[in-house]
């Protein structure tokens, strides 16, 4: 039996083939975020295979050129792995916010070392939660910008995908990859609507960096131009009949990264002869009435006008939330633990038919879960994303005509991407979903990957 050539396990393509199959594992399995699906043990699985390809035979040398990437990883893993360390019984019970357990294993005689966090079973399938996007991370940071490009393109190709499924799920009312999912609800590959509306956004700005690197590789202008209209009214289309109230407001994010994107790649937003202006602007009424047609017959309009229990309750529900992060300051509940622990200080007002998974709040549950470690984290990462997007967006990365048009048109999508996902996760938690937590990993990837480009052509032009 011959062996593969080292050569061949450096090389690109094997590089391009643990993104891609990785990436093939979490559109079939990883659009949900409730630890008791089965499919997360098909894509924690695949995860760790991927890390471990990525990394073999113990190459370092991608992972110390983003040394930022890969310590902000070992943070976020660190801050889980002490969550779980064992305390003696009264440093643990004076712990805040563990008191009434502290009380309870007194009374039941269980009084022991236990670990910070009040759920570790949660805790620690929280932390094998990680390997999704510490696998796709790992597995960019070996790939040049072509290749992260090709997967860029995987991802759209993959919105198209989910949004088809979506529209079957609507016409059939069956499909459903998920047992707990919106029924009623076109969510494609994904247990909830919500998410499928973000996937659908994020893919609007990448369409149009795909559509600007093709046109600078010299493709048909009329061909590109027909081929990136219809992927996006298709998105468009997509988004709209998931009824999702959120997906209106990331689908106009989506659509202005878009046009962002489409201008950093080095393209006009309007044409310059008057008859083509007139055939644009008629063309954009006809699609705009087509959209409204499209959405009043399939009932999406229906589907956004009744009153959403969780989403009305969602402003009433941030003062407990806050009572709840408090009384665990300042480290925190434990990650996981946040179903558990909310019921403790849940106001019997907002007490219904439903119940409350997940915060619907990223950052206060990083509060609650925790603590201030967890916060110091989220600003730090604040800080890079502000920095990279900065460094990577400015029209001054364009020292290369003709070249450096199409970085840029890719970190503005990128960048579009994180803001989309980041904004949803104010009211939602699409991270929490291995597929978009995925995708932002790629996203940040290529931001830091075209920052850092940027940070060297500064250098490059100082006298």
């Amino acid at each position: 039996m011959s062996r593969l050539p080292s050569s061949w396990i450096h090389g690109p393509l094997y590089r391009l083939m643990i993104a891609a199959g990785l990436s093939l594992v979490l559109a079939l399995a990883g659009g949900a975020s409730r630890h008791d699906e089965v499919q997360q043990a098909v894509v924690r699985s695949a995860a760790l295979l991927a890390i471990g390809a990525s990394l073999w035979p113990l190459d370092f040398t991608a992972p110390r050129r983003h040394a930022g990437i890969v310590a902000a990883i070992a943070a976020a893993y660190l801050l889980l792995v002490l969550q779980l360390v064992p305390l003696p019984p009264a440093i643990w019970a004076a712990l805040p916010g563990h008191g009434a357990y502290a009380h309870i294993a007194e009374v039941s005689g269980t009084i022991g070392w236990r670990p910070l966090s009040l759920s570790p079973d949660l805790t620690l399938n929280a932390l094998a939660a990680l390997l999704p996007a510490t696998a796709m991370a790992l597995a960019v940071l070996h790939l040049d910008f072509r290749d992260r490009a090709r997967l860029a393109g995987a991802v759209v190709v993959m919105a198209a995908a989910s949004g088809l499924l979506g529209l079957g799920q609507v016409a059939t009312g069956g499909l459903r990859l998920y047992h707990e999912t919106s029924q009623d609800s076109a969510v494609g590959l994904f247990a909830n609507r919500n998410h499928q509306a973000a996937l659908m956004a994020c893919a609007l700005p990448l369409t149009a960096a795909l559509a600007g690197l093709s046109l600078r590789k010299g493709a048909d202008r009329r061909l590109v131009l027909t081929l990136t209209s219809a992927t996006m009214l298709f998105l468009l289309i997509a988004l709209l009949a998931t009824g999702s109230r959120m997906g209106l407001l990331l689908g106009l994010i989506g659509l202005v990264g878009a046009a962002w994107t489409w201008r950093a790649a080095g393209q006009r937003l309007w044409p310059v002869r008057r008859a083509a202006r007139l055939g644009v602007g008629g063309a954009l009424v006809v699609i705009l009435g087509g959209l409204a047609a499209i959405i009043a017959r399939g009932g999406a309009v229906g589907r956004l006008a009744p009153a959403d229990i969780a989403g009305e309750t969602r402003v009433a529900l941030l003062e407990p939330l806050l009572t709840t992060a408090k009384a665990f300051m300042p480290l925190g509940a434990g990650f996981g633990t946040f179903d558990g622990v909310y019921r403790q200080f849940e106001p019997y007002a907002l007490l219904s038919t439903i119940y409350m998974n997940q915060a619907h709040n990223e950052p206060l549950q990083l509060a609650i879960e925790g603590g201030i470690p967890a916060l110091t984290l989220l600003a730090t990462f604040l800080f890079w994303w502000g920095r990279a997007v900065w460094m990577a967006t400015r029209p001054e990365v364009e020292a290369q005509p003709g070249r450096g048009g199409r970085r840029r048109g890719m970190a503005v999508a990128a960048a579009t991407a994180t803001v989309i996902l980041m904004a949803s996760s104010l009211v939602d938690y699409p991270l929490r979903t291995p597929l978009l937590g995925a995708l932002f990993a790629l996203a940040c990837v290529e931001l830091a990957a075209a920052a850092a480009r940027a940070r060297r052509l500064a250098k490059a032009a100082r006298p």
